[in-house]
């Protein structure tokens, strides 16, 4: 459906946990792409205010925007990764904007450098 949310966790070994949304309306093909390729495991880097996750899942940028909400899940298709914000942002180049964290934005806050995350469904 295309009012469809599909919910889903970033694991941080040792960390902890953080819940986030990714919503359908957003960027209808991609989002069920990423939620078709689920459980995603991978290295996150915090780097300039982003957590950028980089992932095998390629595909073009729907709904581009240049600029993004501390929070929010966003896709880069130039670096194929998932990047949460950590803070607003104003992007290089144009990015899809395509869900938000709902719970513990602050764990993936206190992270230094990198770490393994693994993102899966919830249900």
């Amino acid at each position: 459906m295309i009012g469809d949310i599909y919910r889903i966790k970033f694991i941080l070994p040792g960390k902890g946990d953080a819940e986030g949304e990714l919503i359908r309306i957003k960027g209808p093909h991609l989002t069920e792409l990423i939620n078709r390729n689920l459980p995603i495991t991978s290295r996150g880097l915090k780097r300039e205010g982003m957590f950028v996750i980089p992932t095998q899942v390629l595909y073009a940028i729907e709904k581009p925007k240049e600029t993004g909400k501390k929070g929010e899940i966003a896709y880069d298709s130039k670096a194929k990764a998932i990047i949460v914000l950590l803070s607003d942002q104003r992007f290089d180049s144009k990015m899809a904007v395509i869900g938000a964290i709902t719970k513990n934005l602050k764990i993936i806050e206190k992270l230094q450098t990198s770490t393994g995350v693994r993102i899966e469904n919830i249900e």
